[in-house]
């Protein structure tokens, strides 16, 4: 046993390799709140054109709230005193199973340039707009194959697990020409909902 409690003396907590964190940014113009969104360079290699908040990798050592400031900051070309981290929202789980952690933010610089490298463009969104807005509601299906390798013929309930798909119900937000949803939608309502429910 000894040698077990060897092996693990040095181990710590840590995040997951692929997580990720992102900023749900507010800003206040002629006296609305309205929410930033941005459309992502059609030149990356991830999800390119995509709606999404600032946000990406944590970096090994970093903290999600760090990484949720790190990212907006390069995103969107500004500076620390231009963010105001007021609050978190609950981790999300991925289809990848990697780990998003949301954080909700104000900024208040009076313009905006964001890294073309990154942001195709920005664009705002009314809060009054997205808490009275009737998102559409579509249902995604997602199916599990098992591979070749592995021993189906050993698992027990079997026949569960040789083609099963998962159906979810995804949300949808419309504003103008853009559609919302995926993983940001996904975080947008539970902003929404931690907002109405105060």
């Amino acid at each position: 046993m000894d040698d077990v409690k060897r092996a693990f003396a040095s181990s710590e907590e840590q995040l997951p390799k692929n997580a990720a964190a992102v900023l749900v940014p507010l800003l206040e113009r002629h006296g609305a709140i309205y929410l930033l969104f941005q459309v992502r360079a059609k030149t990356l290699r991830s999800q390119p054109g995509e709606i999404s908040f600032p946000g990406g990798r944590i970096d090994p050592g970093e903290e999600p709230k760090e990484a949720a400031i790190r990212e907006t900051k390069e995103e969107l070309n500004l500076g620390d005193a231009n963010i105001e981290v007021i609050g978190t929202l609950e981790p999300l789980v991925t289809p990848n199973r990697s780990i998003i952690y949301p954080y909700v933010g104000i900024l208040t610089a009076e313009e905006i340039h964001p890294s073309p490298m990154e942001v195709d463009h920005i664009f705002l969104v009314a809060l009054s707009d997205l808490v009275a807005a009737e998102p559409i509601q579509g249902e995604m299906e997602w199916r599990i194959r098992p591979g070749k390798t592995v021993p189906t013929e050993r698992l027990a309930n079997r026949d569960a697990y040789l083609d099963r798909t998962y159906k979810t119900v995804e949300h949808f937000y419309e504003h103008e020409e853009y559609l919302i949803w995926g993983l940001t939608a996904k975080i947008l309502r539970q902003m929404l909902r931690t907002l109405t429910q105060y």
